[in-house]
């Protein structure tokens, strides 16, 4: 992947005049939205875009929804928001924050998971179609997940955030240090990557095509060490959405000239 052709679509972006914090907050809601439906249905959330939505919106149940779904949105709400805090550089990214995140991510799913939310497994896990590959056994999880934070402070800044988000994510689901919650914290600590250095938030899409090629590229990293699909997988997704909120930004411009023409021909008239 090219990153120069991402930093100069951000740069692009950034010559456009800033939004109007309405726009802004609507862009954002959206992002926020289509992220919790969409990571959530990836791990098999019955609820869809816009029930999502409404539930978010109002707090009003789905009729004939399961009721852990409803809780699984509400729960990812509050850790994206928390995500949001941590990108903007209020608090460190450190272990505490990314148990946080996930205890957040799990707290409500389920009574007897509880207990467990933002806790390193004790038991040994394996990807699901993958038996020859198991994540890092419970007694490696704190020295890995160290590990983990001292990469990341270490590479931080000095490659690409796109790849550093990429590598953030791979690097955090092959430890696969909770019970559960994994997929969805990993999601969560991309964008935070994201965010952090001005990109824009990108969110796997869960119908079939998208979800086979996200878990196609993972599997591949986790039994041959080769990341660069992932990579690539993950730069695709920004790029698209780079180019996207160019095309609205072009737009927006376009149609506040057209209203300020029409603003200048009404006081000719007057």
């Amino acid at each position: 992947m090219n990153f120069i052709q991402l930093t100069n679509l951000l740069k692009k972006i950034n010559t456009y005049r800033p939004l109007t914090k309405d726009e802004v907050q609507a862009i954002e809601k959206e992002k926020k939205y289509d992220h919790i439906w969409s990571s959530n249905a990836i791990e098999g959330s019955s609820l869809t875009k816009y029930e999502t939505a409404e539930l978010l919106e109002t707090g009003l149940t789905i009729h004939g929804k399961p009721f852990a779904d409803h809780l699984a949105a509400l729960d990812l709400s509050r850790a994206y928001d928390y995500v949001q805090e941590l990108a903007t550089g209020k608090l460190p990214l450190d272990e505490i924050a990314i148990r946080d995140i996930n205890r957040l991510v799990t707290y409500s799913d389920d009574p007897i998971k509880r207990s467990a939310a933002g806790q390193y497994r004790q038991i040994k896990v394996w990807p699901n179609g993958v038996p020859n590959v198991h994540y890092a056994d419970p007694t490696e999880i704190p020295e890995k997940m160290q590990a983990l934070i001292d990469w990341y402070h270490e590479i931080e800044g000095k490659q690409h955030p796109v790849k550093v988000a990429a590598l953030m994510h791979l690097k955090f689901v092959s430890v696969h240090p909770f019970r559960d919650g994994n997929g969805r914290t990993a999601r969560l600590l991309m964008n935070f990557e994201l965010v952090k250095h001005g990109y824009l938030i990108i969110n796997i899409q869960p119908d079939k095509g998208s979800r086979n090629g996200y878990m196609k590229a993972l599997q591949l990293a986790q039994t041959t060490g080769n990341d660069k699909e992932f990579i690539e997988l993950v730069s695709r997704y920004e790029e698209n959405e780079l180019k996207d909120r160019l095309d609205l930004l072009k737009r927006i411009e376009s149609e506040r000239k057209n209203a300020d023409s029409l603003t200048r021909l009404n006081n000719l008239d007057k």
